[in-house]
């Protein structure tokens, strides 16, 4: 089904005890599943992330009856494709009894995956990424609607921009205002994109490999670390459309590139930084904010914090290194 169908059965009495969210937005994915599981009420919740899925404990938990539940919810995040015959197990398990529940989100922003869509039959949601803003701003709408922040457009229009079109940013930010009331000035008084924040500061040490250690202190008690490597990869990403850029062109025509144009001081300073770093390094810091991520995810023991600063640590041995 449509996203616009998932939010019409949200609205329904009715909803199917077995769902699967996938796409190219994993941003929808985790706020439509937590709109899910607040739809199902349970009284349990077994949750299998990425590594830790194992068929025999997720089997058992929805075959076996509980003392303490009764109605059980396994939620299973995935990158890996699981083999068909155990979903189907356990979709039959729901199908089985009503008290049972299934959610799976699957992260592959890459993969159209017609075999499960037909084992959840038509019970899932393909997501694709905003189109335009209007989406995008929509989407905090329904994140403000859920912490009950009750918020002007304009106001939902200026966070959205001052995190620079960033979802996972400007939804974090909602947050601090869960139960109020608030307009664009409450935005423009107590929101700081990051780059207002210090971050334009550290990036521009670390590229520069100057010492950066009070930057990022500052930084890491004002934001989430998903945040804060999802901004990291975004400027890393630009400066790499750059680079690529002028090695196929043979010029840096940041205007057609990027789509408006920069000052000139600005368009030089980012010509600069991108192509101070190879290709090689560039693959290095992409790998490496990538298996962060995923270790900040999965690992629910890890210390974020000093996790995060031992991989900026890593990233700036990336960008010493000789060619």
């Amino acid at each position: 089904m449509y996203k616009k169908d998932l939010l019409n059965l949200l609205n329904k009495e009715n909803f199917p005890n077995f769902f699967l969210l996938y796409g190219g937005d994993n941003f929808q994915v985790e706020i439509f599943s937590e709109f899910i599981q607040e739809k199902y009420k349970v009284d349990e919740c077994l949750k299998l992330y990425f590594e830790e899925y194992d068929f025999k404990i997720a089997n058992d938990f929805l075959s076996n009856l509980s003392l303490f539940s009764e109605k059980k919810l396994l939620k299973i995040k995935s990158y890996k494709k699981i083999n068909s015959k155990e979903l189907k197990a356990l979709i039959e398990l729901c199908k089985n009894s009503n008290d049972n529940y299934f959610l799976l989100e699957f992260y592959d922003e890459n993969s159209k995956l017609t075999e499960l869509e037909k084992i959840f039959e038509n019970n899932f949601v393909r997501f694709f990424k905003p189109s335009n803003q209007k989406e995008a701003i929509e989407l905090l709408s329904l994140k403000a609607k859920r912490l009950n922040v009750n918020i002007t457009y304009n106001a939902l229009y200026t966070l959205y921009i001052n995190f620079e079109e960033n979802l996972y940013l400007a939804s974090s930010e909602l947050n601090k205002f869960k139960d109020l009331s608030i307009n664009e000035q409450h935005i423009e008084k107590y929101c700081f994109s990051l780059s207002t924040a210090g971050f334009e500061s550290f990036f521009n040490k670390l590229l520069n490999k100057e010492e950066f250690t009070k930057d990022i202190q500052d930084l890491l008690e004002s934001f989430n670390e998903i945040a804060f490597l999802n901004y990291l990869s975004s400027n890393f990403y630009r400066l790499f459309k750059i680079n690529t850029y002028i090695k196929l062109n043979g010029n840096a025509d940041l205007k057609n590139l990027l789509g408006y144009t920069l000052p000139a001081q600005v368009a030089n300073d980012l010509i600069k930084k991108a192509i101070s770093l190879n290709l090689n390094k560039y693959k290095k810091i992409f790998d490496l904010i990538l298996d962060a991520e995923y270790e900040l995810k999965t690992n629910s023991k890890l210390n974020k914090k000093e996790f995060l600063i031992s991989i900026i640590l890593n990233l700036s041995k990336i960008i010493k290194s000789t060619p």
